[in-house]
């Protein structure tokens, strides 16, 4: 993959990793520890990643293990890498064990380095949140979740917090919002039934701010959309890849991976490229052009 250009904040999302603290599979069928360390091998080789996201549904279980298992594979993924390390509950997640282990969520700054925390107890009421800087660009999580439940909302509490985010001191290149529950339409019966309630209200929250983009999960499918004339981008499942053609009042997924490369640029601009983990059993290789071979054929069918 390209590099991403100077000053952009090129940001690996990875969301629904699932986690069990007793190793239990995902659905009966899917390991996703070694799910989650396939997408995390795949992608190592991508180069300028400044900040790793998990948008929702760390934990399938809400164990303080779980959330030590994506600590010790995403957070040390992270650090070596460089990259802030940057997670938000979804409905699956238990506030108080994702506090245990990972505070605010906001777990490492710029470079990889961990944040410090205060010890403050919050009970499982109230929504997590936080906000950090990654080159210039302001990170701020928003919990939709609603404990006990499947669907996501915007609570009082948690709108208060982002507004006070987006109106607090500038930042050079804007705000990055990541939440579970995405503000767009769902594929399928069952997510609908899940999806966030009033994104209107949301909408109303960044209207006119200095929001970038949004970073969703909870589909388990990658998606695209907009609020309020900012990008919304949804991306795939870690633990599994929700079948999205069938039929609208049935829920199937396949076994698959996968995450997406987000790069956010000083001027505001966003590319997103999907990155689905191949499976060697399934997916064979067309083809394989080595370098020589690119070079010959952009030279000869490339403008000059």
């Amino acid at each position: 993959m390209q590099p991403p250009a100077a000053g952009t904040l090129r940001i690996l999302h990875l969301s629904d990793t699932h986690l069990t603290g007793d190793g239990a599979l995902h659905q009966g069928s899917v390991d996703t520890t070694a799910a989650l360390e396939a997408v995390l091998a795949h992608v190592d080789g991508v180069p300028g990643i400044g900040l790793v996201v998990i948008s929702g549904d760390v934990s399938e279980d809400g164990s303080a293990a779980s959330y030590r298992a994506l600590r010790e594979r995403v957070g040390v993924w992270a650090e070596r890498h460089g990259a802030a390390f940057v997670a938000v509950p979804g409905n699956h997640d238990l506030r108080e064990g994702f506090r245990q282990v990972l505070a605010n969520g906001h777990v490492l700054g710029e470079g990889g380095r961990p944040l410090a925390h205060t010890m403050e107890y919050l009970p499982p009421s109230v929504p997590v949140s936080g906000q950090s800087t990654v080159g210039g660009f302001r990170i701020v999580t928003v919990d939709t979740s609603v404990p006990g439940a499947g669907y996501g909302e915007v609570s009082e509490t948690a709108a208060e917090r982002l507004r006070a985010a987006l109106t607090s001191e500038p930042v050079p290149h804007g705000t990055v919002v990541v939440l579970h529950h995405p503000p767009v339409p769902s594929p399928t019966l069952l997510h609908e039934a899940l999806r966030l309630q009033h994104p209107e209200d949301l909408a109303a929250l960044l209207d006119g701010s200095d929001v970038r983009v949004v970073l969703g999960g909870h589909q388990h499918h990658h998606a695209v959309g907009s609020l309020a004339g900012i990008p919304v981008l949804v991306a795939p499942g870690v633990a599994n890849d929700t079948d999205v053609v069938g039929p609208y009042d049935e829920e199937s997924a396949h076994v698959a991976s996968g995450a997406l490369v987000v790069d956010v640029a000083t001027d505001g601009s966003v590319w997103s490229t999907p990155v689905r983990v191949p499976r060697p059993d399934g997916d064979p290789l067309a083809f394989v052009l080595d370098r020589e071979t690119v070079a010959r054929i952009a030279a000869q069918a490339g403008r000059p």
